[in-house]
């Protein structure tokens, strides 16, 4: 959680010698889901969550990204005591690149950080089914803002992400757990 705490601490760091600056932030907040349950939760499909971040403009069409995401999926298999469920946060940062038409804002970016997550099993506080609950992450993707006023727009992305997360008894492959797909949806302010 301290982990949590200086990320945070760091981003409004940045935010502040933004503005001392002048410098243009966008802020983006909404919904995402990802396509597999890297988290090995449930027997199948992929899960919901929130995504975050802050984009502050260098340059006419560079950035730099902070992106945050949060994932709780749980599974019950049907009996009383049989669940469980896990916790997953990213924390990524990185450059983006993006060129305004009109109305419409594309933007391109590669994203590095870190990849924390908890599993618990009812019974389990702290299950732990994989060798690390930290893995380095990054990861490519992009997308598109589309203004509704000055300071208002709405968001769609796709990303692309690689974590090196490792079960305790090998069982899954690399293609299962390391690469997915984030796809996120939301409201865009821009100062």
């Amino acid at each position: 959680m301290s982990r949590f705490f200086s990320l945070v601490g760091v981003v409004l760091l940045w935010t502040a010698c933004a503005v001392a600056q002048s410098a243009k932030i966008t802020l983006f907040g909404g919904y995402s889901y990802i396509n597999k349950d890297f988290s090995l939760t449930k027997p199948s499909g992929g899960f919901s969550g929130w995504n975050a971040s802050t984009t502050f403009k260098m340059a006419r069409y560079v950035g730099f990204v902070a992106d945050f995401a949060g994932y709780y999926p749980g599974y019950n298999f049907g009996c009383t005591g049989c669940g469980q469920s896990a916790k997953i946060h990213t924390f990524l940062f990185g450059p983006q690149a993006s060129v305004t038409v009109g109305r419409i804002t594309p933007f391109a970016r590669f994203l590095l950080g870190d990849t924390h997550m908890t599993t618990a099993a009812d019974g389990i506080g702290n299950f732990q089914s994989f060798m690390s609950n930290n893995s380095f992450t990054y990861g490519a993707g992009g997308g598109a803002d589309v203004g509704l006023t000055r300071h208002f727009a709405v968001r769609g992305q796709v990303d692309w992400l690689h974590n090196g997360f490792q079960t305790s008894d090998d069982q899954r492959t690399q293609a299962e757990i390391h690469n997915i797909v984030r796809i996120s949806t939301g409201i865009v302010f821009r100062f």
